[in-house]
């Protein structure tokens, strides 16, 4: 392997030969210049891995010197160095791009580590853009990642609804969290209807009287509430794509509706006497197995034929681990940009710890781990101690006791156990059954507790 090349820039004559000297005797390939020059002249003629910056130069200021490397070189690792460090010259070193700010007189070991880590963080993310280019599926302004073949064959049937151009209705399987809504926004951004609007319908969040107004609107008058004309989901997607987000909660009342509107391309309001024509690309999601549901009586079946003209089966993430890594990756990059923090990047043995993981609730779940671990971890890069107990492999209940002592004032028995039910919702993510588990209880009595406490909005 290639030595690591490490440029030096310091006017201090003795301070960088020294640096040069037992660098190289460190194994990196070593070049001292003294002034901001020469080290611009340095780097365009040979790339480095590794800068060593002092803050106070003869021509320039070392902090004014980083935008012009990274101009060169957006991912070169700069570590300053100066006699005169100070905490607000560190915050300005780190904000214009610094990697680490290091006080005089150096350390050797310390400074050796943390150009060892430098250059790791300088590997890692390299390695998210090789995954960054080779992982990822743009339609538009929507990004699916992974580089499972299950994905890859969604990302194919997407761009071959888009070529053929036949908005035939689209019904999404797949679990909880799985990414049914991402797939659903890259069926609208890579059609022939980008153009116009996509409404997002999420099903189980409309109540049941409710439901024939919010999608297909209402005259005024039409009943007690109703004190001006509405323009339903459907009227207002026209044009564009409607989006039914777990529509096998849809109650019947309001399914023979939607299978009138699905066969006729027309909708009438509540209360209204006369038709409305509509163009509508319908794309539906669920977590149910909807044949169960038919076999059940709790969904018409005439509605899931129409519904299921082309369907898209999203698996869990346990079952294509190969998307975890840029999954993760992806997320891990997003969530940095929208909290301003410095892009972090993961060791090679945190991503197999989240290879490894099983992730019942998918890539929500995923995603929520990673937003939590950046707000509670500062360093740069991620690894395995800083992942939550049950990723790297701890069981994240072994410290709650087998019994539970009483304490001298005693308890509200009630406040306990409604504490319990709402942390448990908390760490499943809302998913009721994974929550039950979590309390060793049985769905049906879990959602008793939830409804005694009305805990279940």
């Amino acid at each position: 392997m290639s030595k690591a090349r490490v440029l030096i820039c310091d006017d201090e004559v003795l301070l960088r030969l020294w640096l040069e000297e037992h660098l190289a005797e460190r194994g990196f390939e070593t070049e001292g210049v003294e002034d901001g020059a020469s080290l611009l002249e340095a780097i365009k003629r040979d790339a480095a891995d590794v800068v060593l910056l002092d803050l106070r130069l003869p021509d320039t200021s070392g902090i004014q010197l980083i935008p012009k490397l990274k101009e060169i070189d957006p991912s070169l690792p700069i570590l300053m160095m100066t006699a005169h460090g100070d905490v607000e010259t560190a915050v300005q070193a780190v904000r214009a791009g610094a990697h680490h700010f290091l006080e005089k007189p150096l350390e050797l070991a310390e400074l050796v580590l943390l150009i060892e880590q430098a250059l790791e963080t300088r590997r890692l993310a390299s390695e998210v853009d090789r995954y960054r280019e080779g992982n990822r599926w743009q339609f538009a302004d929507v990004t699916l990642v992974g580089r499972s073949f299950a994905l890859r064959r969604v990302a194919d049937l997407i761009t071959r609804l888009a070529v053929r151009g036949n908005p035939s209705t689209v019904l999404i399987h797949g679990e909880s969290g799985t990414g049914k809504d991402v797939v659903a926004r890259a069926i609208h951004a890579r059609g022939p209807r980008q153009g116009g609007p996509f409404i997002n319908v999420n099903c189980t969040a409309i109540p049941e009287s409710l439901v024939e107004s919010e999608l297909f609107g209402h005259e005024a008058g039409s009943f007690t509430d109703a004190r001006e004309e509405k323009h339903g989901l459907f009227e207002l997607a026209d044009g564009g794509t409607i989006f039914l987000d777990e529509v096998g909660d849809m109650p019947l009342s309001g399914q023979s509706k939607l299978l009138n509107v699905l066969e006729n391309k027309v909708l009438r309001r509540v209360g209204g006497v006369r038709d409305i024509a509509v163009d509508v690309h319908v794309v539906a999601a669920t977590n149910r197995d909807l044949e169960a549901a038919v076999a059940a009586g709790d969904f018409r079946e005439d509605l899931f034929y129409r519904l299921n003209v082309v369907p898209i089966f999203m698996p869990p993430l346990r079952e294509r681990r190969e998307d975890i890594a840029p999954l993760a990756m992806h997320f891990l990059t997003n969530l940095a940009k929208e909290m301003r923090l410095p892009e972090r990047h993961f060791t090679p043995d945190a991503l197999r710890a989240l290879e490894a993981h099983d992730w019942p609730g998918n890539a929500r779940q995923l995603r929520n781990m990673l937003e939590r671990t950046l707000l509670l971890e500062d360093d740069d890069t991620i690894g395995v101690a800083s992942l939550a107990p049950e990723i790297r492999g701890q069981d994240p209940h072994s410290s709650v006791p087998s019994e539970f002592v009483l304490p001298t004032g005693g308890v509200d028995l009630e406040d306990v156990e409604k504490s319990l039910i709402l942390q448990a919702l908390e760490h499943a993510d809302g998913n009721k059954t994974q929550a039950a588990q979590l309390l060793r209880l049985t769905r049906d009595t879990f959602r008793y507790r939830v409804e005694k406490y009305g805990l279940g909005v």
